[in-house]
C-alpha cells in the first residue's frame, strides 16, 4: 500500500481490463483478469465517470464535501480509504497531473 496521504493533484483510472458501473448499493467492478466481480459499497461516495480520468482528486472532495456536508478532513478520510482499497485490487491507477 503506498503511504497515507492522498496527492489531490491526481486522477483515478481503471487498470486494463477492468469495467465500473454504478448500482443502489455503490459501485460494481468487473475485472477481465480474473475474472473477477468486486461488489463495492460506496453507495453515493464516488460515481463511476470519476474513473474516466477527467475529474482530479481535489475536485471530487469537493463535490463530496457539498453533497454530504463533510469536513475536508473527514472527505479525504473516507476517500483515500477507498481509493486504496481500489488500488490494491488492482481495479484502478493513480495517474499524476502534470
Amino acid at each position: 500500500m503506498k503511504n497515507a496521504t492522498m496527492r489531490t493533484d491526481s486522477m483515478y483510472r481503471l487498470c486494463e481490463g477492468v469495467q465500473v458501473r454504478s448500482e443502489k448499493f455503490g459501485l460494481l467492478f468487473y475485472n477481465y483478469a480474473g475474472p473477477k466481480i468486486y461488489f463495492v459499497p460506496s453507495k453515493d461516495l464516488v460515481d463511476d465517470s470519476f474513473f474516466s480520468g477527467s475529474q482530479s482528486v481535489s475536485d471530487l472532495i469537493r463535490v463530496i464535501e457539498k453533497r454530504k456536508g463533510w469536513s475536508k478532513k473527514q472527505t479525504e478520510k473516507q476517500l483515500l480509504t477507498f481509493l486504496r482499497q481500489l488500488e490494491t485490487k488492482g481495479l484502478v491507477y493513480e495517474q499524476f497531473i502534470r
